[in-house]
This record gives structure tokens, sequence and C-alpha cells, in this order.
């Protein structure tokens, strides 16, 4: 089945982005979800109020997820879906800490509490298809968070695939370039505490380097990403790419959107 994967930033709503804080841009947001049809689209940074004003634009989506601090509390790392092309089968979140079952914690010196949503998806058209789908969006200041955080989520999904044996998609902002310690990790370049990763960056299927994905509202292409788009072994890749669109003259979140298609 195919499938298309996007991963997006929206970045929280504060009043001292002026010009460029949510209420501007919360309409283009939407624009891109229906510009581009995700199937999935895993979200990091949305607080309650900027998903509920998505799930207003967008009613052919629904979307799962909790704050970071539990129910509806501090940004969540939502996961959109289109209703018409998959069903909800589960999910599930834990945190990115020593205690990922809770209580809320910060280890390893994050700064602040860090998450991951998961969903089971099935396939409309074909039920008997399903796969699960991770999100999560990794510490920004400490990285020894980054590579516990990385670690402890191919251990989690990992476990997660074997038991259900379905293809399994990963998305997040990883505040990480693709020469971090974290990410070679997830792209099974590098061993940690014994394990290597066996994902694939739908990155490494571009002929040349992906450019810059955040940008602080300032645009660009030059640089490296920090936003990515992984899968199990049995997904195959068939395209991906950084969308850098602005919508009514205004980039609709600081990080730019990236959009994977596969075939699972």
């Amino acid at each position: 089945m195919e499938v298309s994967i996007m991963t997006f930033n929206l970045r929280f709503h504060t009043e001292t982005d002026e010009g460029n804080c949510w209420t501007y841009r919360k309409d283009g947001v939407a624009d891109i979800f229906a510009r581009y049809r995700p199937t999935v689209a895993g979200t990091q940074e949305g607080l309650s109020g900027m998903l509920d004003d998505l799930q207003q634009r967008l009613p052919e989506y629904a979307w799962v997820g909790e704050g970071r601090k539990g129910g509806s509390e501090c940004e969540h790392n939502a996961i959109f879906y289109r209703k018409d092309e998959v069903q909800l089968v589960d999910w599930g979140q834990f945190w990115l800490s020593e205690q990922p079952a809770g209580p809320l914690e910060k280890s390893w010196g994050a700064t602040h509490y860090r998450i991951s949503t998961w969903a089971q998806f099935r396939f409309k058209a074909d039920p008997e298809r399903q796969f699960l789908h991770y999100n999560t969006h990794l510490d920004h200041s400490s990285q020894l968070a980054r590579e516990k955080g990385s670690r402890l989520l191919w251990e989690r999904l990992e476990a997660h695939r074997s038991r259900v044996r379905l293809p399994v998609l990963l998305t997040g902002d990883m505040n990480a370039e693709p020469d971090n310690p974290a990410i070679a990790f997830l792209r099974g370049q590098l061993e940690a505490d014994g394990a290597r990763s066996t994902l694939t960056d739908a990155y490494l299927t571009l002929p040349g380097e992906p450019g810059l994905s955040f940008h602080c509202f300032r645009g660009g292409e030059e640089g490296r990403p920090i936003d990515y788009v992984f899968a199990s072994p049995d997904v195959a890749w068939t395209g991906v790419r950084i969308i850098r669109d602005r919508v009514n003259g205004l980039y609709p979140s600081d990080h730019y959107p990236v959009l994977a298609q596969a075939v699972l």
C-alpha cells in the first residue's frame, strides 16, 4: 500500500513571534495539509488550542496524542491521520526518560519533558494491512538526552514491531543534524549500548543533500536538516522532499515540513 508521511514542527503559539505567531499562521498550516494530503503526519509543539484550530479547518483528519505533561497540558506530539484512508486501531504515549511510563521526569539533562506518541493504523482499502507510526521531539539542549532518547525510541518501537509484526514509521524533530550520534544511531551507522538500529532514513534516497529544515522564519535552503522520517527495513521509500512553500507570504512555521512517500 502507498502511504505519504509528513513530519511538521508547528512552532508553539507565543506572542513574542509577533507577525509570525500562530494567529497568523494557522490557516497556512492547514493549507499545507490540504495541499499535500499526507496519510499520516507527526507534529511537534502543538498546543491543545492549536490542534483544535487545525481540526476545525481539516475535517478530513483526526488526531491522537496528549501533552508532554499529560492530558492537554503543554506541547503535544500529535499524530494526524486521514480518516478516509486509514483507521486508528490503537495508540499510546511514553516519556523519553529513565521512567518511560511516568511519573513526569526529565532525564539525562533535558530541559523539557520529552515524549513519543505512537499509533497503529489499518488501511481502509485493505484492512489486513496495518502499520505503526511513532512520533517524537528530542531535546534541543542536551546531547546526552538526544542520544539516550534515540536509543529508547529504538528499543520501544523495535519491541513493539516484533510483537505485532508490522512495519513502523518514525517521524520527528530530532534537534540533530545527520552527523550527530543520535541520528547516526537511528540510521544504523553507530552502535549504542550494544544495539544497532535497522531503520532507514528517507533522506538517504536522495541524490544530494536535503538542505535546511529549521529556518527561524528566515527561509532559505542552505544547511542541514534536523527533522526526519525513518522506517523499518520492510518499508520501501519512493520519494522525500522538504516543503519550503510560503502561504500568503508567510512561512507556516519556523520549521519546514518534510514529506516522504513509501510503499508498505
